[in-house]
């Protein structure tokens, strides 16, 4: 892949924090920061434990936030190898680096925390369980096909025992009421609470931390050179504390000693901070804050390819340089503090790219157009072919459209910060070379993505499903504000559906008692009151004469359109619900 000419850009302005990274002169990431909109990922609580649902597999732990915290059976105290080893579940080893597990660490720091980290003492002998599993698979050597369907149900059945049993120790472990340490893995989704660990990871500039990680070492995968990798692995072990653990992150690649060694430090002294504060907190509490954005991002982002770091703040700007002088000096001169007349994004050629995050309709250069959808369940992505659609053979024109949607679809992902299931509706293709095309693009332009996906080939149907790992709500839940008019769906209800409702809602008041000559007062919206004034007859007569009922029509710009509320005019009571299902 060639070289991608990165720019970082943090705009402040008032209480917003905005940082975009640019590739090539476009914008591909934005993180956008405001007081009522922190991030969460990587703080660590002192929680309690609320309640525990074997049949889950989790804990639900209350962290002070409105939705109480999801803790999976599989995030509390242990490993993810020890979780694996306990379901007879194989892991991956690197013979040729002393066991010590790859790990991909190029993504974010959210990302990192959730690598595993293998065992680095080569002497331990194998596990009972492996060698029972040795000895079953010695013992079915020759046997008849029955007697290995039997042999397979049983290995089936001890995996669901070891199963049930690893979950009856956790249940064991945690009891109502308890006080548990944990870190936050994924931000609150609509009304779930937080997903939360207790495998507690510290993420510095060139590794992460694993106070709990006895021994565990983990260098990234991406650091292919085996004899840097036997370097770092050798400096990290000699500087490393007796019963912690550490992910070596690929930025550490020829990094000097003394640089690990100070970035360790720190780390440590983090730790050293949060054991204090444990002590005397009392659960719920908040122990451990997070790096600022800004902070985060310079840590996770900062690499040889970024060309330039401009910020319109001079906080923003000594902050920066703080961290480049000691992290990268040699890229100090790339830092500058931009004071230019026009806004800091609009001089960069991006204001417009940050404001179309909000809008379901994206165009494409060859007249094509994609349409995002959000739903509860996935987010769905519409390719359509546009004005472009009869100037060539289609086949061609379609797979051109395809092409070309498969890039920039990659890019608003990551823009949007989208994750979940995403299914794609591409234009439909006859030749399977062509879906072929279009699925290796596809996989191609995530390589560039930080965030773990899993793409699968086009359908028959011309769809394409990929999962995109999700820590944090999409940028535009997080940033945008559900319509009053439709609640997010899109669509209101028609004003006359609305006038239908409020009739049958008279009828039934007058013919469920003795109502006759009440006064009733009603409330509707704008748009409803302006058509049912333009009835031939006044409603207020019609009602009368149909139901003997004095109904006094007020607006309220409140309401919705699809909505009214009735009250009674002596007393003023709500009686809109009372009626409403009769």
């Amino acid at each position: 892949m060639k070289t991608v000419k990165k720019q970082l850009l943090m705009n402040k302005s008032g209480d917003e924090v905005q940082v975009a990274l640019v590739e090539d002169g476009r914008l591909a990431e934005v993180f956008i920061e405001r007081p009522e909109s922190t991030r969460n990922v990587g703080d660590i609580y002192l929680g309690r434990v609320q309640k525990v649902v074997e049949g889950l597999q989790a804990a639900f732990i209350d962290i002070g936030h409105s939705s109480d915290g999801f803790l999976h059976f599989s995030d509390v105290g242990t490993t993810n190898e020890d979780y694996r080893a306990l379901l007879g579940e194989d892991t991956d080893d690197d013979d040729d680096d002393d066991s010590d597990t790859d790990t991909d660490s190029d993504s974010d720091s959210d990302s990192d925390t959730d690598a595993d980290a293998s065992s680095d003492d080569e002497s331990n002998p194998p596990s009972q369980e492996a060698t029972k599993s040795s000895s079953r698979s010695r013992g079915r050597r020759g046997h008849d096909n029955n007697t290995q369907n039997a042999s397979g149900e049983d290995a089936a059945g001890e995996k669901r025992n070891r199963r049930m049993s690893y979950t009856q120790m956790i249940a064991s472990k945690l009891k109502p009421n308890d006080s548990i340490l944990v870190q936050v893995i994924k931000e609150p989704i609509s009304n779930k609470g937080a997903r939360l660990t207790s495998d507690i990871t510290i993420a510095g500039r060139f590794m992460v931390l694993l106070p709990f990680g006895s021994g565990h070492l983990a260098i990234s995968k991406r650091i292919v050179n085996r004899r840097e990798r036997r370097r770092l692995k050798g400096i990290v072990r000699s500087i490393l504390p007796k019963g912690f653990g550490a992910i070596v992150r690929t930025v550490a690649e020829e990094q000097d000693e003394l640089l690990l060694k100070t970035d360790l430090e720190k780390l440590l002294a983090k730790w050293k901070q949060i054991e204090e504060t444990v002590k005397d907190a009392k659960p719920p509490k908040l122990i451990f804050k997070e790096d600022t954005m800004i902070s985060s991002v310079l840590r996770d982002s900062l690499t040889e390819d970024v060309t330039e770091l401009v910020t319109n703040s001079q906080h923003i700007y000594k902050e920066t340089l703080t961290f480049v002088r000691w992290a990268a000096p040699e890229m100090e001169k790339r830092v500058s503090h931009y004071k230019g007349k026009l806004p800091l994004f609009e001089s960069y050629g991006i204001a417009k790219d940050v404001e179309s995050i909000f809008s379901r309709k994206v165009w494409l250069k060859s007249g094509g157009y994609l349409i995002i959808e959000h739903t509860e369940a996935m987010v769905v992505i519409d390719v359509n072919s546009g004005r472009y659609a009869a100037k060539r053979e289609q086949e061609e024109n379609s797979l051109k459209t395809n092409l070309e949607a498969a890039k920039e679809i990659s890019r608003q992902l990551r823009l949007r910060d989208i994750g979940g299931i995403i299914v794609v509706d591409f234009i439909d293709l006859l030749d399977e070379k062509n879906a072929r095309k279009v699925y290796d693009t596809m996989k191609t332009e995530f390589r560039r993505d930080r965030a773990k996906s899993n793409i699968l080939p086009m359908s028959e149907f011309g769809l394409m499903q990929i999962t995109r790992e999700r820590i944090r709500p999409s940028l535009m839940q997080r940033m945008g504000d559900e319509c009053p008019a439709c609640g997010g769906s899109g669509v209101v209800q028609a004003r006359h559906t609305t006038i239908h409702q409020i009739n049958r809602w008279l009828r039934k008041y007058a013919l469920n008692g003795n109502h006759a000559f009440e006064r009733l007062d009603l409330y509707v919206s704008q748009t409803v009151a302006q058509p049912l004034f333009q009835d031939a007859m006044n409603p207020q007569w019609k009602w009368f004469l149909q139901h003997l009922l004095f109904v006094n029509v007020k607006t309220d710009d409140s309401l919705r359109s699809d909505d009214f509320r009735f009250y009674l005019s002596k007393n003023h009571s709500d009686v809109t619900t009372e009626y409403a299902d009769l």
